[in-house]
């Protein structure tokens, strides 16, 4: 399910202590992705990211450990990183109400049917629960719906419900209409798809940063499946 609408923006600062090279660029790059602020002014209070056995700074009052043990917490994150993992680790230090599903925006072609028509539109944000798109109509909250997306050589036919609508004039986008639906009932195997798809692409946006060299040993640090380092290493736009 997408996040609360109304989230108040935040400075989410970060600071990486992060022995292995090619480790420490890719989370520098994917969460500058994801939208936080690296740091290493202790009185900016960040969150510290630190390789076990790394001494923090004097001063880092909250800390996330990357250790090679299977122990794993909300304070410890195995290495092979599973992306996913990270994301709602982060989400949980920094929001109240966190989201629980990963989501990545991206414009992705759908086709919605409601209302006993259809029509083409593209997504905003894609989670593996739910899905925010522009819609030429304004839908009412519980309406449900069939959405069809087709992604490389998946097709996904989900079920959805309207969760909110927001017009756009409310929110300084003209006439635009926002709708966020969740997807239920959902196969496991569709969730699973869904989730490996937006790590992929999220890797994706992250490789040229790193250049193909430190890119593919990074990616030996993270537990991934077939398809989000099939769409990583791809070379088609996502």
């Amino acid at each position: 399910m997408l996040g609360n609408t109304s989230r108040s923006p935040l400075v989410k600062n970060l600071s990486l202590c992060v022995d292995n090279v090619p480790l420490h660029d890719l989370l520098q790059a994917l969460t500058l992705e994801w939208g936080y602020r690296l740091t290493d002014k202790i009185e900016d209070e960040p969150l510290l990211l630190i390789s076990e056995g790394l001494t923090a700074p004097v001063g880092i009052r909250h800390t996330l450990t990357l250790s090679s043990s299977h122990y794993q917490d909300r304070h410890r994150l195995e290495i092979p990183l599973t992306i996913e993992t990270l994301y709602l680790a982060l989400e949980n230090h920094f929001h109240r109400t966190p989201r629980n599903h990963i989501r990545l925006s991206a414009e992705w072609p759908i086709k919605v049917s409601v209302r006993d028509q259809s029509f083409d539109t593209h997504s905003i944000t894609i989670a593996d629960r739910g899905i925010r798109f522009i819609s030429p109509l304004e839908l009412d909250r519980h309406e449900e719906m069939q959405i069809h997306m087709e992604q490389e050589d998946e097709t996904y036919d989900l079920h959805a419900k309207v969760v909110y609508t927001i017009v756009g004039k409310e929110i300084g986008r003209g006439d635009q209409i926002e709708v966020g639906a969740v997807c239920t009932p959902q196969s496991k195997e569709i969730r699973d798809s869904i989730r490996s798809r937006i790590i992929g692409n999220y890797l994706k946006r992250v490789r040229p940063v790193l250049g193909s060299n430190l890119f593919a040993e990074a990616l030996h640090q993270l537990n991934l499946t077939r398809m989000s380092k099939t769409i990583a290493i791809s070379n088609s736009s996502d």
